[in-house]
């Protein structure tokens, strides 16, 4: 099915990258089909501020911010912000007059599904976590369809309409990045024949796997068929610098690394937290995981997804509580060393990895446009 001239989307979500990445991915995929008109609705707070400025797509900031999980005189103005930012998206929606809503989840889904709504616009929720965010529970039963990435999820929506399409990754993203392997090699001078860790935090960060992994870095780099890609994050890169041997060619450490297909195309072990999306790029891409989940994510969302790639063979779940530089070591050790179980994990990621999720998605989203 083909893309009709001019298809106009709204797709809202941000906060983190998990709910970012795949709003971008969907934005591809409508492009790809042929003309389409692309606004994206988020906030000044979240990442969407500071990567949809780099793109070409038109940009709206609301008011909205979240709730906090704390006591915080923050909290006693959240009604009037969602008031605000409620009438801010219908403004947008009705000088935009879009042909669909997408909802990504974070908070700023929440006013532009309810906009739709009152608006009669066609809407759409698209949920990446196993455990389903507040908005998109609360609001499921009312939009025209909803899309899941795990089928542990169905249980909490009662919509008809509501699909397991897998969580839409970025189109560098593909099961042929594999074959890429030497150039990333040379990208981050590395040693292609050697066991590669790529160690990385996503969007919320990762300061206990970096603590941990600090401590026991020169006790792993024993392992003579080991090398480590460290991704620190900004904040701690000059600290870990400081306190490692950057001269080991058996170590690369960078503070970000924006190139991620590159970085999985030469990594055959991922020691990372647990998003959606981080989830549904070594999935796709056959890597097994030794998971982190981030213990003050919303409604404990990692520690579901994580639960789910473990369940499927595809990674070791360590929570933070019980991540001793112990644990680190034995687990890295023991598949660095089993070559036979990593590829086990790496098929059952690959089963878990949905490549055609953002085509399937746009299938049926522009057959909803046809049908309104």
């Amino acid at each position: 099915m083909g893309n009709s001239p001019g298809v106009k989307v709204i797709i809202a979500g941000g906060g983190t990258g998990g709910h970012l990445y795949p709003g971008l991915a969907l934005a591809q995929e409508f492009e790809r089909r042929g003309k389409a008109e692309i606004l994206f609705i988020g906030t000044a707070y979240g990442i969407e501020s500071k990567v949809l400025p780099k793109t070409h797509y038109r940009f709206k900031k609301i008011w909205m911010r979240g709730l906090q999980r704390k006591l915080a005189l923050e909290n006693l103005i959240f009604p009037v912000r969602l008031l605000v930012s409620l009438f801010q998206c219908a403004a947008a929606m009705i000088a935009f007059r879009p042909q669909v809503v997408i909802g990504t989840g974070g908070y700023v889904s929440g006013p532009a599904l309810m906009a739709a709504l009152l608006l009669r616009v066609p809407s759409v929720i698209q949920e990446q976590n196993s455990y389903p965010g507040l908005v998109n529970r609360l609001l499921g039963k009312w939009v025209n369809q909803v899309h899941l990435t795990y089928a542990d999820s169905l249980p909490y929506f009662k919509n008809s309409f509501t699909y397991v399409s897998g969580n839409p990754v970025r189109g560098e993203f593909s099961a042929t990045l594999r074959d890429s392997r030497a150039r990333a090699a040379q990208k981050f001078k590395l040693d292609e024949s050697k066991t590669t860790l790529f160690v990385f935090g996503g969007s919320q960060g990762a300061r206990a796997i970096n603590e941990r992994l600090l401590n026991c870095l020169s006790r792993l780099l024993e392992v003579s068929t080991l090398q480590i890609l460290w991704a620190t994050g900004a904040g701690e890169y000059d600290m870990i610098a400081g306190k490692s041997d950057i001269n080991n060619q058996a170590l690369r450490i960078q503070p970000f690394i924006d190139d991620m297909a590159s970085a999985y195309a030469i990594t055959d072990l991922a020691l990372c937290r647990a998003g959606a999306s981080t989830l549904s790029e070594i999935a796709i891409c056959g890597i097994p995981a030794i998971l982190v989940p981030y213990p003050h994510a919303a409604a404990g969302h990692q520690d579901f997804n994580a639960r789910t790639m473990a369940k499927a063979g595809a990674a070791i779940v360590i929570h933070e509580r019980d991540f001793t530089e112990e644990a680190l070591i034995n687990n890295v050790r023991d598949l660095v060393g089993n070559q036979e179980k990593r590829t086990m994990m790496a098929a059952a990621a690959r089963r878990l990895g949905r490549p055609d999720a953002a085509r399937e998605i746009v299938d049926k989203i522009l057959e909803l446009i046809d049908h309104n």
